[in-house]
């Protein structure tokens, strides 16, 4: 068999087995343009092997329009409009038939008939006599809107919560905690910062941002995960020390 001879029935069989074997569209193969060019090469066959490549290609040809009458019929099924239909449409309406489509097409969920005079004024009512937000939940609460502040030791002392020099012993204790859970290495900040009561964690988290403000210790966030790592440090850390807000929750 002459493949020279066979190059374009082969390109026939090639084209019909990728389109089998991807999901491209089966109506890119021209049937009637492929069937023309076995019919031109029939005479030219003297050979049983190349009478054998030209049905193949025939057969291939076959399954390309099988796959064509599957696409129509699943189109159809799922009421598949070609877009480029619906641009062609589009563009030749006017403007009235577009108005008319889109008036026909619009379903808004709240439609001004369903308003009403008496309705208007129970709405008025009801907003108008609605507690302010200052006053809600203010005996649960307390007085709302009290904006959060920063408090050092000494208003704590002034507070009764602790003295001076058992501020200075917690605060020493934690560091020494710190220095033997840390090592050097990073540890995970609300492991360390936990406690049995939520008292204790609030202070323990409390004590840890002075030691961080005075540099003697390091954090560390990691904004993709949320993690939060401290450690001890041997020297005192120069600079401005950069001001972060944690969260501190019962439970976690």
């Amino acid at each position: 068999m002459d493949d020279r001879k066979m190059e374009d029935v082969l390109r026939v069989i090639e084209l019909c087995r990728s389109v089998e074997r991807s999901s491209a569209n089966p109506f890119e193969v021209d049937i009637r343009d492929k069937i023309r060019i076995l019919r031109e090469k029939l005479p030219q066959w003297k050979f049983l092997d190349e009478l054998l490549v030209d049905s193949e290609a025939m057969l291939e040809l076959t399954q390309i329009v099988k796959l064509q009458d599957e696409w129509l019929k699943h189109r159809a099924s799922s009421l598949y409009i070609d877009p480029l239909l619906v641009q062609l449409k589009v563009k030749l309406l006017s403007k009235d038939a577009l108005v008319e489509a889109f008036v026909k097409s619009w379903h808004p969920i709240a439609q001004v008939d369903q308003l009403s005079p008496k309705g208007l004024e129970r709405a008025f009512v009801y907003f108008r006599d609605l507690v302010p937000l200052s006053e809600r939940f203010k005996d649960e609460f307390g007085s709302y809107g009290v904006r959060p502040g920063t408090v050092d030791y000494s208003e704590l002392v002034e507070l009764g919560v602790f003295t001076q020099q058992e501020f200075e012993n917690r605060l020493k204790d934690l560091m020494l905690e710190l220095t033997e859970k840390s090592g050097g290495d990073w540890v995970d900040y609300r492991a360390f910062v936990s406690a049995r009561t939520f008292e204790d964690k609030v202070l323990r988290a409390y004590l840890l941002s002075f030691l961080i403000s005075e540099g003697r210790a390091s954090l560390k966030i990691d904004p993709l995960t949320g993690e939060i790592w401290t450690r001890a440090l041997k020297e005192r850390a120069q600079g401005t020390p950069r001001s972060v807000a944690i969260s501190v929750t019962e439970g976690t």
